[in-house]
């Protein structure tokens, strides 16, 4: 992808914005499916250590 323009900071700037955006929502995303998988295992573990009493 070639710039018209190679001294438009502006459109840089978007580019930057919009992959910092980006990398942020998939970092959260990422953040949130651990989070719910951890306490998904948890949950079991803590059903398999009643049913083990």
């Amino acid at each position: 992808m070639s710039n018209s323009n190679p001294n438009d900071t502006k459109l840089e700037q978007q580019r930057s914005d919009a992959a910092e955006a980006s990398l942020k929502n998939q970092t959260d995303s990422n953040y949130t499916k651990d989070t719910d998988a951890a306490a998904d295992r948890i949950a079991d573990n803590a059903e398999e250590a009643k049913k083990d009493k």
